[in-house]
């Protein structure tokens, strides 16, 4: 499974972080804003209550109320506002606000000189409706003693709902612009601290395609370790590869004069002859492996020139074949290796194709899915089956199969290998053989 990116991730845990900071912050602002109006409305009613209490008067028995009172919310109906007031278990005044209700007396008691505040009440005159209430009771002297009166002011909360709905949804609406503002920053933010890593992978990839040879960009303190130990990988790899060939050219000059001499010497068996030619090969050919290859400072060459040559000269060499060489190349394709390499591949193949061919030889180059893929095939007897498998067996002599694929193929199969490529023998639809080699070709 695919590992997310750091940037991915910083990402969506930043989103993680906002989708449950913004409902946390708004239902904190929300509770905030609810006790905080109706404490103001425990308040108002507070004043509007006092107001009634100031404006009664009980002469006797009989109760005194002004017509128009000070609290104009009570003066008008429809105000959401209703004040009455109960004596002796009746409801003996009610507001103006109030005059499209029917009362009876609230099952609230209130001790005297008591108040009570409720927030959520439903009253028996709109039992589909909530409303906030506020108690007081009082004593007056009537005819009898001192008498206790309560006084009530009830207020729908239709309004306040209303309000607190609107407050909320304005919340969201700045919430949600906070958190997308917010998560921009962060996203920019992550970019320029990511910036020193995507620079440092730039700069690998550069050394490995050969545009430079060791890391010399500038980065944070943190990065320096790991840039000093990167360069002194590359150095330690470019030491250890030069010492290599050095100390393969030195072994092959060292066993170059007695191999000479003993080659030049009369009188030698036919078996030590060719015992001693066999040797003078397998040194050349280990040479030329030990030199060939991938470096960290090649740079990628274009194919296309090198297989028009290759044709050339192949329809020279062949030309009593009177063969067709067909090339199949998408331009601009690029192999990242050394060009030696690649012609001396290539030129073995083709090589190879032009012996067997009877009459076609087909070349095609395909980059395709981050692997360039090369094809060789032609309309010659073909490759048994079992012959396929001893082809592609690393350590068999592949110089002893004679029918046209088997010289060479044991350089190209050491070339394949060292570009950490992969080769495959197929049937053609020539009737030949088709030969298939992929090379791992990012970009």
């Amino acid at each position: 499974m695919r590992q997310l990116s750091l940037r991915l991730r910083s990402i969506f845990l930043a989103i993680v972080l906002l989708a449950f900071f913004a409902p946390f912050t708004v239902v904190i602002l929300d509770e905030a804003y609810t006790d905080s109006l109706t404490q103001a409305k425990m308040s108002e009613l507070r004043l509007m209550n006092l107001g009634l209490l100031s404006a009664f008067e009980l002469d006797g028995d009989v109760p005194y109320m002004p017509e128009v009172l000070y609290e104009e919310q009570l003066n008008l109906p429809g105000s959401g506002y209703l004040g009455i007031i109960v004596f002796r278990g009746e409801v003996i005044w009610q507001s103006a606000s109030a005059i499209e209700y029917t009362f009876s007396p609230p099952e609230i008691n209130v001790a005297v000189g008591n108040e009570l505040f409720l927030d959520s009440y439903t009253p028996t005159f709109e039992e589909n409706s909530q409303f906030f209430v506020y108690a007081f009771t009082a004593e007056f002297a009537s005819s009898r003693d001192f008498e206790p009166v309560r006084f009530y002011i009830f207020n729908n909360k239709a309004l306040f709902e209303a309000e607190r709905n609107t407050f909320l949804d304005t919340t969201w609406q700045w919430i949600f612009t906070l958190c997308t503002v917010l998560l921009i920053f962060i996203v920019i933010g992550i970019s320029l601290v990511l910036l020193p890593v995507r620079k440092l992978i730039e700069e690998i990839s550069q050394t490995s395609s050969g545009h430079k040879r060791q890391l010399e960009f500038r980065y944070p303190v943190e990065f320096d370790s790991l840039k000093q130990s990167i360069n002194g990988l590359l150095q330690t790899e470019a030491a250890q590869r030069a010492r290599y060939k050095n100390s393969l050219g030195d072994l092959a000059h060292s066993l170059k004069t007695p191999l000479a001499v003993a080659s030049g010497a009369s009188n030698l068996p036919v078996e030590v002859h060719e015992a001693l030619q066999q040797i003078d090969k397998i040194i050349k050919r280990q040479l030329k492996r030990a030199s060939a290859g991938k470096s960290g400072w090649q740079q990628a060459i274009n194919v296309s020139p090198i297989l028009n040559k290759l044709a050339d000269a192949m329809d020279k060499v062949y030309q009593d074949k009177t063969l067709t060489i067909e090339l199949d190349i998408e331009e601009h394709l690029q192999f990242k290796g050394d060009e030696t390499d690649f012609m001396e591949l290539c030129g073995n193949l083709l090589d190879n194709a032009c012996k067997a061919a009877n009459n076609s030889v087909i070349v095609a180059i395909e980059k395709s899915a981050g692997w360039l893929t090369i094809k060789v095939e032609d309309d010659g007897p073909g490759i048994p089956d079992d012959k396929k498998v001893l082809l592609l067996e690393r350590g068999t002599r592949l110089d002893t199969y004679t029918e046209g694929h088997g010289i060479g193929m044991a350089l190209a199969a050491d070339l394949v290998s060292i570009y950490e490529g992969r080769m495959l023998i197929e049937d053609s639809s020539l009737g030949g053989a088709r030969i298939v080699i992929q090379f791992p070709n990012h970009d």
